[in-house]
């Protein structure tokens, strides 16, 4: 599946779906259209992607289905939405975005495709008693993602579930293993080379992470070359 389809599926059903910085407004109408959307809205903090959702909404006569928005984040959003997307962008400024508009995210589901510093939002997220019910690990055009799917829920993570992902620690998908299983493989071929001795510290420790996500489904499989 490819990411927007994706992003559109976890929507499933939502009565009116938020999208923040919506570009072409692609996931929303595939989400109206094909995953049981009733609304949605298309925001940006800028007007040039938002003529271009504004084209893509009319070409697929959703006008009456899709409002537009300019907004920087939740500012000027005053519209209901019980679901929320916010993806394609670093996880430091997403948090910033929900940090700022946390008074209307009370109630509602948030999906959230960081593309970085997935642990300092993870760990943003758990600090704001938001749970993650869900993620997911995506291959699109051969780059990395992760989703997550969050509400407005206490919950207790670890510093290892906060930097790999709880639910995603939990799945173990090929996509996710993979990812790691080429981490690892790099960083056990350069380790070696680093002189600094922290650095090499922190190295090791990185390799015993990865190790420690990838053993359990590879184990006799896969060599280790690091002890």
């Amino acid at each position: 599946m490819q990411r927007i389809e994706l992003l559109a599926s976890l929507a499933m059903g939502s009565n009116s779906l938020l999208d923040l910085g919506c570009d072409h407004a692609y996931v929303l109408i595939e989400a109206i259209k094909k995953y049981d959307v009733k609304k949605g809205i298309a925001s940006d903090i800028s007007n040039g992607p938002l003529k271009m959702a504004k084209d893509s909404i009319i070409k697929s006569n959703l006008e009456d289905k899709i409002e537009i928005i300019l907004s920087d984040g939740f500012k000027n959003i005053n519209s209901y939405f019980d679901t929320c997307i916010i993806a394609g962008m670093g996880g430091l400024l997403i948090k910033d975005i929900i940090d700022a508009g946390l008074s209307k995210l009370d109630n509602k589901k948030l999906i959230l495709e960081p593309n970085n510093k997935q642990y300092e939002l993870r760990k943003y997220l758990n600090q704001n008693e938001f749970k993650i019910i869900d993620e997911y690990s995506i291959l699109d055009q051969n780059k990395y993602y992760e989703i997550i799917v969050v509400i407005k829920e206490k919950e207790i993570l670890s510093e290892f579930e906060l930097k790999y992902g709880p639910i995603l620690l939990k799945k173990r998908d090929e996509i996710f293993l993979n990812y790691y299983l080429n981490k690892y493989n790099f960083l056990n071929d350069i380790y070696k080379d680093i002189t600094d001795p922290k650095l090499r510290n922190e190295k090791i420790e990185l390799l015993n992470e990865y190790k420690s996500i990838l053993e359990d489904n590879y184990g006799e499989k896969i060599h280790f070359k690091h002890n």
